[in-house]
């Protein structure tokens, strides 16, 4: 009995039990509901009265759980490796490396970055449309107010010329200040942002910048010609001293702003590209937008190296006294500038200049103790011998093939009056005196001259000899390549507007050749120059007559730059290089890298026919090395920076430089009849046999380089390609 009753005691203990701890429960409960309803009504009178707080307070709670998912992330991953065999284990190690998320040092470095970026971009915008807004009040008002003077140093159309482009630029940068602080605002909340929609937004508006690297040369050289009036130059100084902007400084390194802007931007992208995981949902068009920018800066930093070469050769032509301004030539670069060599046998010092094209001689006179030229040779003309001496490896000589010949650059040599030399003995027999002039012309043309020079060491002798003949071996450059589709994928639909798999082409089905190329590739921008390859875009023969089929091969996605070669009934080639695609287009567009060419006729000596062994020579040689003797001279016309009128393509035609009405190259919707007269645009030729003419075929022909690219990327850009029409 006494042990049922124990019994009975303890269960009714557990029942008390259990019913105090119910009991617990609930008012325990109820205290939670309460805390949580008065935390909620407290957070919303922090969120009222302090944001950053309870903005902090969620991030240090965001951490916390990220924290504690990994930490059991890596429980339970220990726990399953126990228990798994060796092979498993690093299946599971390798998997969760790619999974695992960035630690917290990494994730806050990342944040900060990418504010200070953000700041930075929206600063540097204002502070770029500040500075263009007073250049233009304290530069172009003054100008403007000069020109409209009694005696002015500089005219209305040259202020346009000097500022054209500015305005868009300035309207566009005030746009962007706006959009790029509201971006840093969002981002300061930590929303997620996508600073890539504000650049896809302005893709037109950018093309300002593009159609600016053309316009920044042109005023470049109108500040050449104007810095040579006094007026203009005293006028000037006084302007740049009274203003504090650019002080001590010419108006060159305000035309300078933008090309300056564009590298600022394309810094700060890709700092924000290297900050931004791939795995957020902005990082594809952050890198879309950054390689356009990349692709702007890369085009305005090869304008901005022209003008420094420009520059130096300038200052070369200033430092020789009679040095002839044709020296100052925009497809001309400075190698080196040797002026510490010695001229044989008189030990005098003597200068030599290796251009691009020419080599430039100047001789020391000791009356002006400065350096005064003395003749301009070109690498066709030039043979250089190294080994004059066993004894003295510093010496060394230039051979001059024909140096009395205009063609080579050269100038005649003259006496003291300016006048040639002339024998005494020679008058009595004038009959005597023609003949002999006569021989001397013809001894003259297989003349040699010999410049004998000692060099300070055999190191520098080595660097003038070895660069001199490299110049040389680029005349006679290795074959081009030419390709085209292949003849299986011209039936494919899905590759039909495409290029997949370009073949060599028969070189008897094209109007292009390697010799024509070889002509034309230095006149190619330098960017351009990475492949002696050009890639069949749209011939006539093959693709129909057809514009927009023509249009549709020229913006098929494979970059931007072409070659257009037409061939006439007279069997006349010419043609032009366009640094974008063709498209319709209501008004011109293009730039100033566009030129056009012409293929002149071989001159035949005399009326007799050859049928000799030359004859037989030219037809088993390839073209590419009698190409000269069969096509005849290339004339290339480039950009006369007249004006911009570049490009015009319609419905109804294609047509490329214009000027009063008429065009450089004109031809109608079916490819059947063409015009062609001289322009304004590039100062040149009739380039077909007549004025009208009919054509025979058409080819459209671009890098197989940018075909090459396209091809490599993943996926396609957002953004369009340079100058091209947005789909």
């Amino acid at each position: 009995m006494k042990g049922l009753r124990k019994e009975k005691k303890v269960q009714l203990d557990v029942s008390k039990e259990s019913k105090l701890k119910l009991r617990f429960k609930r008012s325990f409960k109820n205290k939670d509901s309460k805390l949580k309803n008065v935390n909620e009504s407290s957070k919303l009178k922090d969120l009222k009265e302090n944001p950053g707080k309870v903005a902090q307070e969620e991030k240090l709670k965001i951490k916390d759980t990220l924290n504690t998912m990994e930490s059991n992330k890596n429980e339970n991953l220990k726990k399953t490796e126990s228990t798994d065999s060796a092979t498993t284990t690093t299946e599971t190690k390798n998997e969760t490396s790619e999974t695992t998320k960035p630690t917290e040092a990494t994730v806050e470095d990342r944040i900060e970055k990418k504010k200070n970026l953000y700041k930075s971009l929206w600063e540097k915008e204002y502070e770029y449309a500040d500075v263009l807004v007073r250049m233009l009040q304290s530069f172009r008002k003054p100008l403007i107010e000069e020109a409209k003077s009694e005696n002015p140093s500089i005219s209305m159309k040259q202020i346009e010329t000097l500022f054209d482009g500015f305005d868009e630029i300035l309207h566009l940068s005030w746009t962007l200040c706006g959009e790029l602080k509201i971006i840093y605002n969002v981002y300061k909340q930590l929303k997620p942002v996508n600073i890539g929609n504000v650049f896809l937004k302005h893709v037109k508006e950018f093309d300002v910048y593009f159609k600016y690297c053309s316009r920044f040369s042109t005023a470049n050289e109108l500040l050449r010609e104007l810095n040579v009036n006094t007026k203009f130059r005293r006028y000037q100084n006084a302007l740049l001293e009274s203003t504090t902007l650019l002080k001590d400084d010419d108006y060159r390194e305000v035309l300078r702003l933008p090309i300056y802007h564009i590298a600022e931007y394309d810094r700060i992208l890709k700092e924000l590209l290297d900050n931004t995981a791939k795995y957020d949902s902005s990082y594809e068009m952050l890198e879309d937008s950054y390689e356009y920018i990349d692709e702007l800066y890369l085009e305005m930093k090869e304008t901005l190296k022209k003008e420094k070469k420009i520059d130096e050769i300038l200052e070369i032509r200033k430092s020789i006294v009679d040095c002839p301004r044709a020296i100052v030539k925009p497809g001309r670069y400075l190698y080196r500038d040797f002026n510490n060599l010695l001229e044989l046998p008189t030990h005098r010092p003597f200068r030599l200049i290796v251009f691009s094209d020419i080599l430039l001689l100047a001789k020391w006179d000791r009356k002006t103790r400065r350096f005064v030229f003395h003749r301009v040779i070109n690498y066709k003309a030039l043979k250089v011998l190294d080994n004059v001496s066993k004894a003295d490896p510093t010496l060394f000589s230039l051979l001059l093939l024909n140096p009395f010949s205009k063609k080579n650059f050269d100038i005649a040599p003259q006496n003291s009056k300016g006048r040639r030399p002339f024998s005494v003995d020679n008058r009595a027999a004038p009959a005597r005196q023609m003949n002999e002039n006569n021989n001397d012309s013809l001894t003259r043309v297989f003349s040699r001259l010999l410049v004998d020079l000692k060099a300070n060491n055999s190191e520098t002798q080595n660097q003038i000899v070895n660069l001199i003949n490299k110049r040389i071996s680029e005349l006679h450059p290795p074959p081009f390549e030419l390709l085209w589709p292949d003849p299986k994928d011209i039936y494919d639909v899905d590759i039909i507007k495409g290029i997949r798999n370009p073949v060599p082409a028969e070189p008897n089905e094209v109007i292009l050749n390697s010799y024509i190329c070889n002509a034309i590739y230095h006149s190619f921008p330098k960017r351009l120059r990475i492949k002696r390859s050009l890639t069949l875009l749209y011939s006539l023969q093959n693709h129909g007559s057809s514009l927009s089929t023509f249009y549709e091969r020229s913006n098929a996605g494979y970059g931007t730059a072409q070659v257009l070669v037409i061939k006439d009934d007279n069997d006349n080639i010419f043609g032009c290089f366009t640094a974008e695609p063709f498209k319709i287009n209501n008004g011109f567009y293009g730039t100033g890298e566009s030129f056009l060419f012409k293929v002149q006729k071989p001159k035949t000596l005399g009326r007799r026919k050859n049928f000799g062994i030359n004859r037989v020579r030219s037809k088993d040689s390839a073209m590419g090395d009698d190409g000269g003797a069969q096509n005849g001279e290339v004339k290339i016309f480039p950009w006369a920076k007249t004006n911009y009128l570049f490009i015009n393509s319609t419905n109804e035609y294609v047509a490329v430089g214009s000027g009063r009405g008429k065009f450089g190259i004109w031809c109608d919707g079916q490819f059947q009849r063409g015009q062609s007269y001289p322009t304004e645009t590039f100062h040149n030729e009739c380039l077909a046999g007549s004025e009208q003419f009919n054509i025979v075929n058409v080819e459209l022909w671009t890098f197989t380089s940018q075909i090459q690219r396209e091809f490599l990327k993943k996926r396609k850009s957002r953004f369009p390609t340079k100058f091209q029409k947005r789909s």
